[in-house]
């Protein structure tokens, strides 16, 4: 059963996770995940940024406070050899047309899953 369905997602049944299952949400919808002297903070569209021990002075990866664009981060790529085509693992920042995206955020964890060119990740 999905709770509280919206167009952009839905809270699973036990209410432990959000599922966002549209990527172009209207702000990004970030995890932020620390569980120590590590932290990163990562986005449905699978951006984000990770630091150690201070969120601010000590980033390990790049990283702009803008809360509408959503483009800053490090980004996994794949590429068929055989055709040229490539997409993200995330859906940013390629935006490649996705037969499936599912985003589920919950409390430590952020999984990203997505099936593009016949090709599943996550």
């Amino acid at each position: 059963m999905r709770r509280f369905r919206t167009k952009y997602g839905y809270f699973a049944e036990d209410g432990t996770e959000y599922v966002v299952t549209r990527p172009d949400t209207p702000r990004p919808w970030v995890s932020v995940i620390c569980p120590g002297d590590y932290g990163t903070v990562i986005s449905q569209s699978g951006s984000g940024y990770s630091w150690a021990t201070h969120a601010s002075f000590n980033r390990i990866t790049r990283w702009e406070q803008d809360l509408v664009r959503d483009d800053w981060g490090k980004y996994l790529y794949c590429r068929d050899r055989d055709s040229g085509r490539f997409w993200s693992l995330g859906w940013k920042p390629v935006q490649a047309p996705r037969a499936r995206y599912e985003c589920h955020h919950g409390i430590g964890y952020t999984t990203l899953i997505g099936v593009c060119d016949g090709s599943r990740a996550g």
